[in-house]
């Protein structure tokens, strides 16, 4: 008898950490489904859960936008550059208004990483 092992569940947390306590607005989506918009507030988060795909890459990107700034965006989670470098299963960013940043496993613990925007 074959039994497939599902994915384990992937949670991704996007935390307001702007300079100047600006409400952070944001807007999630993966090819197959749109998370709406949502406004964070200094150091509030927003969550998705979601399942990897078993043959093709899972990517969901958001579009970022604080004042009246131009509209930002990231891929908050791309399982060929995520998927060795989240903790548990766990992704945890910090939006900061020079890109998003975390803190990776196999860093320093007093380390993070921060990206640039994509452009």
């Amino acid at each position: 008898m074959l039994t497939l092992a599902c994915a384990e569940r992937t949670n991704v947390f996007i935390t307001n950490s702007l300079e100047g306590r600006e409400d952070l607005n944001l807007h999630c989506k993966s090819k197959d489904d749109d998370l709406g918009q949502h406004l964070l507030h200094i150091n509030q988060s927003f969550k998705m859960s979601f399942r990897t795909k078993i043959f093709y890459g899972t990517l969901f990107f958001c579009s970022f936008q604080w004042g009246n700034g131009p509209v930002l965006h990231f891929d908050v989670y791309d399982e060929i550059r995520d998927q060795h470098k989240c903790d548990d299963d766990v992704c945890k960013w910090y939006v900061h208004k020079d890109g998003p940043c975390r803190y990776e496993p196999q860093l320093d613990s007093s380390d993070r990483k921060c990206y640039p925007w994509n452009h």
